[in-house]
């Protein structure tokens, strides 16, 4: 099949969006398709080897790389005889039109439960513009099921045209040891949250105050990692921080390359989960495939894939938030089923059947992972 795969917005491939196009574009490449890549000029580089259509520099402006995407590149895409273009990051980039069939992959329609998360232009373009263009789509992907019942309630698009496909499990091809250590960090002493850091969606500071609620003998023993990159809202975060009766105990890694993550999972104690609101929650399924006990919030898709495996709390609660990680770290048989169930529950999630799925190769029905 010749596939025109639009991998607009990369984020300059520290975003959750960017390692779903890096496991997409990997797989599909593996099942004999014809790929052209859609990409950022940011991005030209990264996707070397690949045929690709890429976008005018000036399109690193996210307002100029919305409209050319609506409006010009469907011009630039007309003579290609394409099968079909996947948009596969529908909830932030869509066509006006195609000349070809459109399937439209959507994350989540975070900027419905988080007050305040975008300006009121954004807003005007998530809330209005794309919901137009989005129901005009072939067939619409939504990672998840909370994701599906949000495009339903929220873009009025028809429930018969969605298909649910599940996340996979993302691991990186090369590992490397030793970051944990390089941090000063011992093995099992520290509590760890994977996600960029932006207010008030990710829900750091909620997290940093349930950090301060446990035990004195917790706050000796057991850090509070946090590693993303900085984003909206992060310098209030870092405030909040400073600010913090357990500041000590607090450590901000930043961005830290994908082959550093496996020591990082490995050699933490125990894995929390607080955000708002999330599509999918790719760092859930990382962290029980490593092995570690998890809790997470108990909203949106984080519900739909932790339940069962994972403790769930009310994310709004600090109090809550403090209970679950007491018990991870307090409770010795809640611990250790709670890291077998994990392990068994990401073991479900394969980037395999997302992508044939994707393509048509895994049958017309897109079923739940």
């Amino acid at each position: 099949m010749k596939l025109l795969v639009c991998c607009v917005p990369y984020d300059s491939g520290r975003s959750g969006v960017s390692v779903y196009i890096d496991q997409v574009v990997r797989t599909l490449a593996t099942h004999g398709h014809e790929l052209t890549l859609i990409t950022e000029h940011s991005a030209r580089e990264h996707f070397a080897g690949y045929a690709q259509i890429s976008l005018p520099a000036s399109c690193e402006n996210a307002v100029l790389s919305m409209l050319y995407c609506l409006f010009v590149l469907p011009w630039r895409i007309k003579r290609g005889r394409y099968d079909r273009l996947l948009m596969l990051a529908a909830t932030r980039r869509m066509v006006a039109w195609s000349p070809c069939p459109v399937l439209a992959v959507a994350h989540d329609l975070a900027i419905y439960h988080v007050r305040d998360k975008y300006d009121p232009l954004r807003s005007f373009y998530l809330k209005v513009c794309l919901p137009y263009f989005v129901r005009r789509a072939w067939r619409v992907i939504a990672i998840s099921r909370a994701t599906r019942e949000d495009l339903i309630r929220h873009w009025r698009i028809a429930a018969e045209k969605i298909r649910v496909n599940h996340n996979g499990l993302s691991l990186p091809q090369e590992h490397r040891d030793g970051w944990a250590a390089a941090q000063g960090l011992a093995s099992g002493s520290y509590i760890l949250y994977v996600s960029r850091i932006e207010h008030p969606g990710k829900n750091h500071i909620n997290l940093i105050r349930a950090y301060e609620q446990l035990a004195p003998e917790l706050l000796a023993r057991y850090r509070l990692v946090i590693i993303g990159a900085d984003w909206s809202g992060a310098d209030l975060v870092h405030a909040a921080a400073r600010q913090s009766l357990a500041a000590a105990g607090i450590l901000f890694a930043g961005y830290v390359a994908a082959e550093d993550m496996q020591d990082a999972y490995r050699h933490a104690a125990c894995y929390v989960f607080p955000s708002r609101f999330e599509g999918f929650g790719l760092s859930l399924i990382e962290a029980m495939h490593y092995g570690l006990p998890c809790a997470a919030a108990n909203t949106s898709s984080l519900k739909e894939i932790g339940e069962g495996a994972a403790l769930l709390f009310d994310p709004e609660d600090p109090a809550a938030i403090a209970a679950a990680i007491t018990t991870l770290l307090t409770d010795k048989a809640v611990r250790e089923r709670c890291r077998q169930d994990g392990f068994a529950r990401a073991a479900r999630f394969t980037w395999e059947k997302h992508a044939r799925n994707l393509s048509g190769d895994g049958g017309d029905i897109v079923a739940d992972a």
